[in-house]
């Protein structure tokens, strides 16, 4: 942008002679893109994978029956890659993404024979809430067959980044339990697997499981993208999608910081009890709003315009807009 029509009239002035500190520009602002690269090959980048021996700490998630996770042979966690072998028929089947979580459209959900040749102890519909209305993703054969049934319904896209946590403890709650009921049995494979599925099972119930992926495993969100791409090839998620999880991922890694800080304040308190004694069941009231009195007392002034004996602009972030020229 030119200097002269950002001082205006009176550029003789030297206090309006600034110049901007980023280049501007006139398009209608729009976030970053989040560019996932194309689906390598699992066995040929074990990076990607969620590999065993890497000593995942389930406790520091923040989430609750996480601790069969722990208990897991994760021998068969590296699974061999799909893409290579994929067919355009396939995104009409469900596919494996963990050993004990399962990724497909509402088609898999109704097959009796997929649920039964696979063990499925349970089936999650990530619904729209006027698809849930008009009951157009119900399972009747899930629940014929006794298996376990949940929804997570939400208004749209956008509202599915607070759904992650219900769907993530609905996943645990269930895998947990029926761990619990296989103690004294082989582990090597998990007792119980859960299929999350939408109408296409390529958009909400992707989502969901890169969710669980990036929350039980720290990862990425890249990371986890193509850990479900590299067995699904059909999910397509959407910019707002992605950047929505990018979003998750922030609110994450602030959830672990806090526990993290939490157990060092305590002495060394497991991460597992400060998620169970911070979580919002165990919280016994909500704190109380301060009123404007209590900021004022809160806000310790000086006279020279700091707070506390400390200048306000020494913890500000971020660039300034403006920077003076270098003749003034």
């Amino acid at each position: 942008m030119p200097l002269l029509s950002m001082m205006g009239e009176d550029s003789e002035n030297p206090e309006n002679f600034y110049l901007p500190a980023q280049s501007w520009s006139r398009r209608v602002p729009s976030p970053p893109r989040l560019d996932v690269p194309p689906t390598l090959d699992l066995k040929r980048s074990p990076g990607i994978g969620v590999a065993p021996g890497e000593g995942y700490d389930f406790a520091s998630t923040g989430f609750s029956n996480t601790h069969f996770l722990s208990a897991f042979k994760y021998t068969d966690y590296i699974t061999g890659h799909e893409i290579h072998d994929w067919k355009y028929t396939n995104r009409w089947e469900a596919q494996r993404i963990l050993p004990f979580l399962y990724l497909g459209p509402v088609s898999a959900a109704r097959s009796r024979a997929f649920l039964d040749d696979n063990g499925i102890t349970m089936v999650l519909a990530v619904r729209d809430t006027k698809t849930a209305a008009a009951r157009l993703l119900a399972s009747k054969v899930a629940i014929e067959m006794n298996l376990a049934y949940a929804t997570v319904d939400t208004a749209g896209n956008q509202e599915l980044i607070a759904a992650f946590p219900r769907g993530i403890d609905t996943i645990n709650a269930h895998l947990s339990a029926m761990y619990h009921q296989s103690q004294g049995r082989d582990t090597a494979t998990s007792p119980g697997r859960v299929l999350v599925f939408c109408e296409s099972g390529n958009t909400r119930s992707a989502a969901m499981v890169v969710a669980y992926i990036m929350a039980m495993f720290s990862m990425s969100v890249v990371r986890a993208i193509l850990i479900v791409q590299s067995h699904r090839f059909a999910v397509a998620l959407d910019d707002d999608t992605k950047l929505m999880l990018l979003t998750y991922d922030s609110i994450l890694s602030a959830k672990r910081e806090v526990l993290h800080t939490a157990r060092q304040d305590s002495g060394g308190r497991s991460n597992a009890s400060l998620a169970e004694h911070m979580s919002p069941s165990n919280v016994s009231r909500k704190p109380s709003k301060r009123t404007l009195d209590d900021s004022d007392d809160a806000m310790d002034c000086d006279g020279d315009g700091g707070i506390n004996g400390r200048q306000t602009d020494e913890k500000r972030e971020g660039a300034a807009p403006f920077r003076d020229d270098a003749g003034y």
